[in-house]
């Protein structure tokens, strides 16, 4: 999600976010909850999202999508707001969960070779 899809949006509630985001209301406001995002509130206590809280909802749900974890999206939206370095630290963190992810497939792979061969003698039920 980019902002040029939603910056026109003078303010959002949470259906138009989920929508928006491809996120749930649950997880919206469990973002909210950990400080990730702040919505408004209307005179009626309803949230609202407004054009700072799309932004970081954006960032969330890519990031998110990518398996980054929460803190390290903790660390890039701080990042964005302190010094517009939000995306060379989104980069870091993917290129992390990149890294983790390709020693994983190692892993996979390698178990994926073990079962295949005749399963060693260590691997066999003794019966009586």
């Amino acid at each position: 999600m980019t902002d040029d899809n939603v910056h026109h949006l003078p303010r959002i509630g949470i259906g138009e976010a989920m929508r928006l985001y491809g996120l749930t209301a649950r997880a919206i406001r469990f973002y909210e909850e950990k400080g990730l995002v702040e919505p408004r509130r209307d005179r009626l206590n309803v949230r609202f999202f407004d054009g700072v809280a799309r932004r970081r909802l954006g960032w969330i749900a890519q990031l998110r999508k990518a398996g980054v974890p929460l803190g390290d999206i903790a660390e890039v939206l701080e990042a964005e707001e302190s010094d517009s370095r939000g995306r060379e630290r989104a980069l870091a963190s993917l290129e992390t969960r990149r890294q983790s992810l390709r020693r994983d497939l190692e892993q996979v792979e390698a178990a994926l070779a073990e079962f295949s061969a005749s399963p060693p003698r260590a691997w066999s039920v003794k019966t009586r």
